[in-house]
């Protein structure tokens, strides 16, 4: 499937890195999430990143954690 993914492509001057395609997963992280399976869910790295977050004590921590926590 990837051969005529990549050789159609040219039809509509459409360029495409083989090295950065990657075909038939069944997930994939785009921008901090995992979209497949029908579902777009948070990458574990992050959850687990908010969860060990150090106790706040200041203002700009907590603005620094909404930030961070808000997108998600």
């Amino acid at each position: 499937m990837d051969n005529q993914v990549l050789k159609g492509s040219g039809k509509h001057n459409l360029c495409f890195k083989r090295s950065k395609c990657d075909f038939d997963m069944e997930e994939i992280p785009i921008l901090g999430v995992v979209v497949g399976r029908g579902q777009v869910k948070m990458e574990q790295e992050k959850i687990k990143a908010i969860n060990e977050w150090k106790t706040l004590t200041k203002v700009k921590d907590v603005e620094s954690f909404l930030r961070f926590t808000n997108f998600y």
